[in-house]
């Protein structure tokens, strides 16, 4: 059965004020008509899910936010795909093409964004230190699920902009002093961030049961955001060891690539972390009205926008033919009030078009408008096995048996021919060979392609290839002017 998260709950206690970082006089001026009391409130899973429920709202990236986060900062970017045509193109324009200032578009939603989930996630930590007569058990998994959530938001900070403040509130601190903390606590150091990250995802993965829900936090997800993390930062012995703990869990792969992410598939046993889709709902996926190229001859209850989300064709020419994820690509197609043929791959002359369309999430034939139910994957075990292959292969300064044979259960699965240990003399042909089979296998996923360019150090590289002016500095985004002119201790990435 799916779960949703629920809006306008709004659980009345001081302390869910008391941690935010923008200003709270609004909020304290409103007259409180229900007051419940936490002690009580909180001897049930509703009451549970119910103080939560704020957390993982502001932390889920769905709709828009998707558009925005996943692929104008994540893919965008890269060697998998770009945008063009239509509103939205002015503002993907400076990030595709790497002109970038601390006002472009997108980053300070991203940025304000996360910061609003730590605020959350410090709310409901604050609140339970101070809960009298809970069960000890509860109250521990309420903050591993909290403390998750807070590092998953430092993680995506992490990723886009390095280093940013780490905000603790002492007890007892007034709305004044809170004010304070928030504009004047400088960056971390790149070390005080990664020890405090991965205080909070061992405490949740150490406290959390395994768990079968893969929307809410549990010892599965936990390890795989570990395996992330410490991969991200290069941390290629903790990546592996983390890893191992995610395959001895109860995760398989999905017989079916083709149907994995459509809603047929969507009651998997390899989505480790999702976010649920439902069309209806304040979670929807939003990909495909930006996927369907002019004129498609879609459903009446679907929609079709002028921004186009193309793959690249070298992108798409990296597949064996016979690789299942390689059909979830539109390479042709006959459009309204025609009956010619377009091709989206190559010309009549073999030139490229870049013009191919991922349809990895197979339009839900439920879809409303510009919403469909496809629920999205934040991580799932493809990722982790392709992750744990990597840091093998750095750890053992070249390619092992047990890496190929990793590589091997996603490839087998997607059909594509299964490579052998003496392919690869060296660590790095294993490495660049890893760094394609995740596009392969991970493309129009997450915040995932950008990352993987930039630890394999061929971000900056192919992006010049491809014609932009890309500079080292680039591999961080700016800082958002607003948040320099709010704190004036927060410094801003060399380069901007």
């Amino acid at each position: 059965m799916k779960t949703y998260i629920k809006k306008s709950l709004v659980f009345t206690l001081s302390a869910v004020c008391a941690l935010s970082i923008s200003s709270c006089t609004e909020f304290l001026e409103e007259e409180v008509y229900t007051q419940y009391d936490p002690d009580s409130f909180l001897q049930d899973q509703e009451g549970v899910d119910a103080l939560l429920t704020g957390v993982y709202a502001s932390t889920e990236i769905s709709g828009g936010d998707a558009r925005n986060i996943y692929y104008a900062l994540s893919e965008f970017p890269t060697d998998v795909s770009f945008e063009t045509d239509g509103g939205f193109a002015s503002q993907v324009k400076p990030i595709q093409e790497f002109n970038l200032n601390p006002s472009t578009p997108f980053i300070s939603g991203a940025y304000s964004k996360f910061y609003a989930a730590i605020a959350r996630a410090n709310n409901v930590l604050f609140v339970t230190s101070g809960l009298q007569g809970v069960d000890a058990d509860v109250i521990e998994k309420i903050n591993a699920e909290a403390r998750f959530l807070r590092a998953y938001s430092y993680y995506i900070l992490h990723n886009f902009f390095g280093p940013t403040p780490i905000i603790e509130i002492p007890a007892g601190a007034t709305i004044d002093e809170i004010e304070t903390i928030g504009k004047e606590t400088p960056r971390a150091t790149e070390e005080e961030y990664r020890a405090y990250v991965e205080a909070d995802l061992l405490f949740a993965a150490t406290t959390l049961d395994a768990g079968t829900l893969s929307s809410r936090a549990n010892k599965g997800s936990s390890y795989a955001l570990l395996t992330k993390f410490y991969l991200s930062n290069r941390q290629w012995q903790k990546a592996a060891d983390a890893a191992a703990e995610v395959l001895k869990l109860d995760y398989t792969l999905y017989d079916d690539y083709t149907q994995l992410f459509s809603i047929q598939g969507e009651n998997n046993n390899e989505f480790i972390f999702r976010t649920e889709c439902k069309v209806g709902s304040n979670q929807v996926n939003q990909y495909m009205p930006h996927a369907f190229p002019p004129r498609f001859r879609v459903q009446p209850n679907w929609v079709n926008f002028a921004a186009q989300f193309r793959t690249y064709t070298a992108f798409y020419d990296t597949f064996e033919e016979q690789d299942d994820r390689r059909k979830l690509f539109l390479t042709e197609y006959i459009p309204n009030n025609s009956t010619s043929t377009v091709q989206l791959v190559r010309d009549a002359n073999g030139n490229p078009l870049n013009n191919a369309r991922s349809f990895k999430y197979t339009p839900d034939p439920d879809a409303q408008g510009v919403n469909h139910g496809n629920d999205i994957p934040v991580i799932r075990l493809a990722d982790i096995i392709l992750s744990r292959a990597e840091a093998l292969n750095e750890i053992n300064n070249g390619p092992t048996q047990e890496a190929v044979d990793l590589i091997n259960r996603v490839r087998n699965r997607a059909k594509a021919t299964p490579i052998t240990l003496n392919q690869f003399p060296t660590k790095d042909e294993f490495n660049d060979f890893i760094l394609a089979e995740r596009a392969r296998e991970l493309y129009t996923e997450g915040i995932i392609r950008r990352e993987d360019l930039i630890r394999h150090d061929k971000y900056i590289s192919r992006a010049i290839e491809r014609g932009y002016p890309a500079q080292p500095f680039h591999v961080l985004y700016p800082i958002p002017q607003d948040q320099l002119d709010n704190n004036p201790n927060l410094e801003q990435n060399p380069g901007y």
